[in-house]
């Protein structure tokens, strides 16, 4: 963006780091992005009802972790090909995930 305002400590729309949580997003399946989507959501509205900012919190840090580890090639392909799938509901097994990481 040409002309953005930011407050300090913001972060550029276009900063480095931005642009590869959003090529990683990208890489995401339509099912993943909406479930960043709607936690995103949640957070944000858990703090409207509470004013609690600790749903924020934990939220960003869930959200730069989650981003941080699909960024990671082999964690990425390791979550593609578990036997339980994200889009049915079912919940992934970390322990399993972790195990194809170090192989």
């Amino acid at each position: 963006m040409k002309h953005e305002f930011l407050s300090p400590g913001s972060v550029s729309y276009d900063d480095p780091a931005v642009e590869r949580a959003m090529e990683t997003i990208d890489g995401l399946r339509l099912s993943e992005q909406r479930a960043l989507l709607r936690n995103s959501y949640r957070a944000a509205l858990a703090f409207e009802r509470t004013n609690d900012v600790d749903h924020l919190v934990a939220f960003a840090k869930n959200l730069l972790a989650t981003v941080h580890l699909r960024g990671i090639p082999a964690y990425a392909e390791a979550l593609r090909n578990t036997s339980g799938s994200a889009e049915s509901g079912e919940s992934l097994d970390v322990e399993e995930v972790l195990n194809r990481l170090v192989e």
